[in-house]
């Protein structure tokens, strides 16, 4: 019902109040359930604070060098629990962001700049060197961009199903509300400004700018959100990546993804062991 009268409002009020309409309903956030098999491997957490005030929530798993684990947008921590305990079993210290709008964070919204921010803040919070960071969709962009717009750094960067450039809400905006033209285009300034930068170097993929043979890139063929051809385009922009795709998960499904976890295992103790 919210989308229908927001639908509908968004084509008939000046455009100044449309695109306020719009930027509101995009950045909304919901909570997604938590599943037994997610809820099994929160149980085995311990539980961090970080960012103003430490009102925001991270969870932490095993002792090593630190990997730090961010959702997409509407995701939660939860979601890359499973995938945190398996890298912890091989000897690393799993850290799962919820980032401000999500799981047990503050707010029932969200930004693109929250992502980044919240990103340098856990990493900066945990006082010790960041081995790697593995990002699902959003979050792997943001964590991306985070590197130039935060500072952040790490020997090892995972992607699983991520977007060259943040594109995907454009798209959600479009089908939902089908605003005005001048809307779209404010709402693309909008995120490119959190970006620090404009919409045409997005679309270039800045965000991955000297990202190469340490970075993987994770995709699945039936993911109809990010299309599977995201992992080509970005593997295009840094030299040396790896790239590995599936053919039987969602967008979603696919962190559950046994494939997922033996190739981020093989991809993370590769480095930690060094040259033979």
């Amino acid at each position: 019902m919210l989308i229908k009268i927001a639908r509908y409002a968004v084509r008939v009020v000046l455009e100044s109040g449309a695109i306020a309409i719009t930027r509101a309903l995009a950045a909304m956030t919901r909570r997604p359930s938590v599943s037994s098999f997610e809820r099994e491997a929160m149980a085995q957490a311990s539980r961090l604070y970080y960012g103003k005030n430490r009102k925001n929530a991270a969870w932490a798993w095993g002792e090593g060098p630190l990997v730090i684990f961010v959702h997409g947008w509407g995701g939660r921590a939860a979601q890359m629990a499973p995938l945190a305990v398996h890298v912890a079993k091989l000897g690393f210290r799993s850290v799962a962001i919820d980032v401000t709008g999500h799981g047990d964070s503050p707010k029932r919204h969200t930004r693109w700049h929250y992502f980044s921010r919240d990103i340098a803040a856990l990493s900066r919070s945990l006082h010790e060197d960041v081995y790697a960071y593995v990002g699902h969709s959003a979050g792997a962009l943001s964590m991306m961009a985070a590197r130039n717009l935060e500072g952040i750094h790490a020997q090892r960067y995972v992607c699983i199903c991520a977007p060259s450039y943040p594109f995907p809400p454009i798209d959600v905006i479009r089908k939902k509300l089908n605003p005005r033209k001048g809307v779209v285009e404010r709402c693309k300034d909008d995120i490119a400004q959190q970006f620090e930068t404009t919409w045409e170097q997005l679309q270039a993929g800045s965000s991955y700018a000297d990202a190469g043979a340490d970075t993987l890139l994770f995709y699945d063929e039936t993911d109809r959100f990010v299309r599977h051809s995201e992992g080509d385009r970005i593997q295009a922009l840094c030299p040396g990546a790896g790239l590995v795709k599936t053919s039987a998960y969602s967008h979603q499904k696919i962190l559950a993804a046994s494939e997922l976890a033996q190739a981020v295992g093989e991809f993370l103790k590769k480095r930690v062991a060094g040259p033979q």
